[in-house]
C-alpha cells in the first residue's frame, strides 16, 4: 500500500513535466500551394511576401511544409492547414481533398485557417458569376462542421481604408476574452479587397450576429467600422445580407469545435493570409499595419491544444486535490509504522 501511494504520487508529480515535453514538439504548419490553385501567389511581389511569413513563422520555432498537393497522406502529421484565396475555378477542391481535410481537422487538437477573396470580377474571370470564391473554402467550412461562412459578396469601408474604399483596415478590433490573446496590438490589419464573415445555422446562412450569440464557442475578431457596405461585382446575390446594406460587418472569426475530447479550431478572414495583396503587410499606401503581430499571435492561439471537458480550472483543481490525497495517505501509513 505504501508502495502504491508513493508511485501514484511520483505519477502526479512527473504529470507536469510531461506535458511540457508534449508541448515543447515542433508544430507543423503546413499551407497549400496546390499547382494552379492560389491566387498570383507565383508572382515575384508575392512570392517574396509568401517567403517573408514563412521566414517568421519558422523563426518561432514552427516548421511551415509547403503542400503540393491535400490528401490524407500529406496531411499527416501536420498541426495547421492555412488555405488561402483561389485564382480561378480550376483551383476548386476535390470532394477527396474536401474528406481529407475533415479527417484531419477532427482528429482534434488542429488549427485551420480559411482565408477567401472578394465576389470582384478580374478580367480572366466570368463576369456573372465569381462564387467559387467563397463557395469552395465554404465546402470545407461546412466539412468541419463550422458555423461560419464567408459571404458571396463585397464588402467597403469609406472610413477606415488605405486610400480606397476596397482597400479596408479593421475599424473595429476585439479586445474582450479570448480574442485579446489574437487581436493584442494589432488593431490595424488590411483586409484588400475583401469579403467577410456572416453564419450558418439549421441549414441557412445568417447574420454573423446569430451564432456569435448563439455560440460561445464563436468570437470576432477584427470588423469594419459602421460604415462598411455591402457591395456586389458579380450577377450572384449574397446569402446572408443585401447589397447596398451598411453597418459594420466581420472581417475576421474564430470558432472552437468539440472533436472528441479536444477542440479544433477554425479561423476564418474575408481576406487571405497567402496569394496577393494579403493579410500580412506591415504598410499599405502608407498606412501604419500590424499584420505580422496578428498572424503571429493567431496561430499562438489556434496551435494551443485545448480539452474540450471539463474547464481548465476544474482539471486544475482536481489535481490538486489527489496530490494532497495522496500525500495524505502516505503520511499515514508512515505514522502506523
Amino acid at each position: 500500500m505504501r508502495r502504491l501511494a508513493a508511485l501514484l504520487l511520483i505519477a502526479l508529480l512527473a504529470a507536469p513535466l510531461a506535458s511540457s515535453a508534449v508541448r515543447a514538439q515542433r508544430k507543423v504548419i503546413a499551407i497549400d500551394l496546390t499547382p494552379g490553385r492560389v491566387k498570383d501567389v507565383d508572382k515575384p511581389k508575392y512570392q517574396a511576401v509568401l517567403n517573408w511569413l514563412i521566414g517568421n513563422l519558422t523563426a518561432m520555432g514552427y516548421e511551415v511544409r509547403k503542400l503540393s498537393k491535400i490528401s490524407r497522406d500529406t496531411l499527416k502529421g501536420v498541426d495547421a492547414l492555412v488555405i488561402g484565396k483561389l485564382r480561378d475555378e480550376r483551383g476548386a477542391f476535390k470532394p477527396d481533398e474536401v474528406e481529407a481535410i475533415a479527417e484531419w481537422f477532427k482528429q482534434g487538437g488542429k488549427f485551420l485557417w480559411v482565408g477567401a477573396d472578394s465576389d470582384y470580377v478580374e478580367p480572366y474571370l466570368n463576369p456573372e458569376d465569381t462564387s467559387f470564391k467563397a463557395g469552395e473554402p465554404n465546402k470545407i467550412l461546412e466539412a468541419v462542421g463550422s458555423h461560419l461562412r464567408l459571404e458571396y459578396a463585397s464588402v467597403e469601408d469609406p472610413e477606415s481604408n488605405a486610400g480606397a474604399d476596397y482597400r479596408v483596415v479593421s475599424g473595429k478590433y476585439n479586445t474582450a476574452g479570448e480574442a485579446a490573446q489574437i487581436t493584442s496590438g494589432a488593431p490595424k490589419v488590411l483586409f484588400h479587397g475583401p469579403t467577410f464573415v456572416v453564419g450558418f445555422d439549421n441549414g441557412k446562412f445568417v447574420p454573423f450576429e446569430q451564432v456569435d450569440k448563439k455560440y460561445e464557442t464563436v468570437t470576432w475578431l477584427y470588423a469594419t467600422t459602421d460604415k462598411g457596405t455591402v457591395v456586389s461585382h458579380d450577377g450572384v446575390d449574397p446569402k446572408a445580407t443585401t447589397v447596398g446594406q451598411t453597418g459594420s460587418f466581420i472581417l475576421a472569426a474564430v470558432e472552437k469545435i468539440k472533436c472528441g475530447g479536444m477542440y479544433s479550431k477554425v479561423l476564418v478572414t474575408g481576406e487571405s493570409l497567402i496569394g496577393d495583396r494579403n493579410i500580412f503587410y506591415t504598410k499599405y499606401h502608407g498606412v501604419d499595419l500590424q499584420g505580422p503581430t496578428f498572424v503571429k499571435q493567431a496561430f499562438t492561439w489556434g496551435l494551443a491544444v485545448e480539452k474540450a471537458g471539463l474547464p481548465t480550472m476544474v482539471y486544475a483543481v482536481i489535481a490538486i486535490v489527489v496530490v494532497v490525497v495522496a500525500v495524505a495517505v502516505v503520511l499515514v501509513l508512515r505514522r502506523r509504522k
